[in-house]
């Protein structure tokens, strides 16, 4: 598998014998822009949206968006100015009955509001712009697909810790299909051969883990209990689609197993599509490629482990700040080695742990370890964001070592459990650790996490 992505990574050789480790080095090259444009933009704690309804046109021939997001949101009594994230798209108008005016600056959006007891709104933003991130563009497949920046397709408050449901309307060419964050709505004929989709999502996630899918896909289906997986691609026929997802439903179970917390909604879809990797609300985006990988050797399955059980670690129990962003990323590379020991043995559980180890000692050999609660994460390093993924995975095996399986897996289950729906800090982790264990772990945490 080559090395492909937004850097070049040389901790690890191309060779078949380390391929498993070329499939982690690709989580975190296709990784980056999310991280990047997070740290662009600082917490706005005044707001909280409740939900969004995003419209959408695109024309994937100019790669351009026009759009409006209607947001409800409540603030802090006698604000006069709301301040949300709007990348590099171009606002229009905005319609609402407290806008007094509004004005852009860089990737932020400030709107004047009217200073009242008033502490519920809603606005509708009308928007365009043809944007360089956050959406991906492949005119010559007539596909589309969004990464890591929402903001760059739909002004939001992409605050980690504020959390909204979305409703989701694509309109398209009748001849693509359109997966998005929630549940399928149905269609609505509009004329000139153009349906609006309709997706909703009841549950609310933050912003970073919305998105969508367009093209003339190929799809494959099968069941876990009452949900529906939903596999798509335009390079693989039904068959082959069957076949590099087979283990989805296992996954979901064992996943379920340990945080002790069914699946949250009735489908779940996966889509290899493009160059990228990433992990939104109800779905997943693979690299096209990675299916060729998987039909090569049945057991590369880290990437679709990696991403599914960021339903859980990430998408429904959230890091706080992006300081604590271990908390998102070190988990689902350690579920995924978890997964891969469930239903491969312990031989390839610890060849993964290896592989965490490797990288973490490398860097920390040229100088560069880091705590894995950041101070500052503005401006992230590769070796910064290397020490996120696997140097938190390999701390995540340490702990287990210290306080014994049965207290680790209990928890796992009880941070989960307590934490679900909500954002975390390190500190929630340790705690319901020592619960746990009945071990204190201040020496521990002090040493690999502070």
């Amino acid at each position: 598998m080559n090395k492909i992505g937004l850097f070049h990574l040389d901790i690890f050789s191309c060779n078949k014998s380390v391929g498993l480790k070329t499939i982690f080095i690709v989580i975190i090259m296709l990784s980056l822009a999310r991280c990047e444009a997070s740290a662009q933009t600082k917490t706005h704690n005044s707001i909280n949206v409740q939900s969004y309804h995003v419209r959408i046109e695109p024309n994937i021939s100019r790669r351009y968006i026009s759009g409006n997001v209607i947001i409800n949101f409540s603030i802090v009594s006698h604000m006069d100015q709301i301040v949300l994230n709007c990348g590099d798209l171009n606002v229009d108008k905005i319609k609402g009955n407290s806008v007094k005016s509004f004005h852009q600056e860089g990737n932020k959006l400030f709107i004047n509001i009217i200073d009242s007891d008033q502490t519920e709104y809603e606005i509708q933003i009308f928007y365009h712009g043809n944007p360089s991130r956050g959406i991906l563009f492949l005119p010559a497949a007539n596909q589309m697909y969004t990464v890591f920046s929402t903001e760059e397709w739909m002004i939001c408050n992409n605050n980690p810790d504020d959390r909204a449901t979305i409703t989701t309307d694509l309109i398209v060419s009748d001849s693509l299909t359109t997966i998005a964050s929630g549940i399928f709505g149905g269609q609505k004929t509009l004329g000139n051969k153009k349906v609006l989709s309709s997706w909703h999502q009841s549950t609310a996630t933050p912003a970073y883990t919305y998105g969508f899918s367009i093209g003339p896909f190929n799809k494959s289906t099968d069941n876990y209990g009452d949900v529906s997986l939903n596999y798509y691609s335009s390079s693989y026929n039904t068959g082959d689609l069957h076949s590099i997802f087979s283990n989805t439903s296992d996954m979901l179970q064992f996943f379920e197993e340990k945080s002790g917390i069914p699946y949250f909604q009735s489908s779940y879809s996966q889509i290899l599509i493009g160059s990228h990797y990433q992990e939104m609300a109800g779905f997943s985006v693979l690299k096209k490629g990675y299916g060729m990988l998987v039909l090569q050797d049945s057991t590369e399955q880290n990437l679709i482990s990696h991403e599914l059980a960021h339903q859980w670690w990430g998408n429904m129990i959230t890091c706080k700040s992006w300081n604590h962003f271990w908390l998102n990323e070190a988990f689902a590379t350690y579920m995924s080695a978890a997964y891969n020991e469930h239903r491969f043995g312990r031989g390839k559980y610890m060849d993964n742990i290896k592989a965490y180890q490797e990288v973490y000692e490398t860097i920390k050999n040229n100088g560069n370890d880091k705590p894995l609660v950041f101070d500052d994460w503005s401006n992230p390093s590769s070796d910064d964001r290397n020490l996120v993924y696997f140097k938190g995975a390999y701390v995540l095996h340490l702990l287990r070592l210290k306080v014994g399986d049965k207290a680790f897996w209990a928890g796992i289950k009880q941070y989960s459990q307590r934490y679900y729906e909500e954002s975390v800090t390190s500190k929630d982790l340790q705690e319901a650790m020592e619960r746990s264990s009945s071990v204190n772990l201040d020496t521990f945490f002090n040493k690999w996490v502070y």
